[in-house]
């Protein structure tokens, strides 16, 4: 019966996933007869625009599910651990240093680099020590506040313009990367969340407790921290290109977990798949509520995550009384 359900669920999800991809692709232009300008824009513009937004999606809600498997914490996400702060230095001092000159590729590379950096120091951090979650997520908050004040250093030291650059990064957007990473980022991230994907039963095992997962012949120390590092790289990746979207990785695991139950080897797949049809979805909001204006999608992403958080905080406290 279970099998079943999960079966209907992951139809479903890829069904709707075809449908936010035609409507991201076709939604104000003619489906049927397009003319040569519509299909110049759909395939050179729109078609790059879709698949980085279905696969950075599906990126961010895999590595905040697995962040949260293996923390043992439901609120650890790219924030919590300091990435998306890293990230955030790293294309902040790119574009301040006005090192844009130096190739379409050098903010992403930069970005890329702070996050790495990022992740490196809450992993020499915790390498002395058995891996316990409490202290991981405080260095990733140390690290995240530290990050986030060195942002804003660097911006008192800027010009206006250069602030504005480095601020539209940051808020989020499909609208500036460039198209010749779309390839790089597409290996990388499939890769990447696929390994996740095949995660799961070891999550499952870690999720019991380190000695518990021992008794089952898993190395935890060391599964773990191949296990972080991947769904590290694939959110360093998604965030240096798109910048910082925020409540994708935090949201989508806490919605399906609430379908699907609690077992990663499920959980991490559906999780990908929700973050995928959610992000285009909202990018295609982001393009239409006050076109021909383009808002940011990490605005987006951001209100309707507030919101749903909201929600969840006043019924958990209903449900206390």
């Amino acid at each position: 019966m279970r099998n079943k359900k999960n079966i209907c669920i992951f139809i479903s999800l890829t069904v709707v996933l075809i449908a936010v991809f035609l409507f991201s692709l076709f939604g104000g232009v003619s489906f049927f007869y397009p003319d040569a300008d519509t299909l110049l824009i759909i395939r050179q513009i729109r078609l790059p625009r879709v698949l980085m937004a279905i696969v950075t999606g599906a990126a961010l809600a895999a590595s905040g599910c697995v962040f949260q498997g293996i923390l043992r914490n439901p609120l650890a996400d790219p924030f919590t651990l300091g990435i998306s702060g890293g990230a955030a230095f790293g294309a902040s001092c790119g574009f301040v240093f006005g090192l844009t000159f130096l190739g379409w590729f050098f903010i992403p590379l930069c970005a890329f680099a702070g996050a790495l950096l990022s992740v490196s120091i809450v992993y020499f951090l915790n390498s002395g020590k058995r891996f316990n979650s409490n202290s991981m997520i405080l260095s990733g908050v140390i690290i995240s506040y530290i990050f986030s004040s060195a942002v804003m250093l660097v911006y008192v030291l800027s010009s206006a313009q250069q602030i504005q650059n480095a601020f539209m990064w940051l808020m989020g957007s499909f609208s500036n990367f460039d198209e010749r990473l779309l390839p790089f980022v597409f290996i990388v991230i499939i890769l990447g969340t696929a390994i996740l994907c095949l995660s799961g039963n070891i999550i499952n095992a870690v999720a019991l407790g380190g000695d518990k997962s021992e008794t089952l012949g898993i190395d935890t120390q060391k599964t773990i921290k191949i296990i972080f590092l991947t769904a590290s790289l694939i959110t360093a990746c998604a965030v240096s290109v798109c910048g910082v979207i925020g409540f994708v990785g935090l949201m989508m695991p806490h919605i399906m977990r609430k379908i699907i139950g609690s077992n990663h080897a499920l959980l991490i797949p559906v999780s990908a798949l929700a973050g995928a049809v959610f992000l285009p979805l909202c990018d295609s909001l982001a393009r239409m509520l006050f076109a021909p204006v383009i808002i940011p999608v990490g605005v987006v992403t951001s209100i309707i995550g507030g919101i749903f958080f909201i929600f969840l905080f006043i019924k958990s406290n209903r449900t206390a009384l």
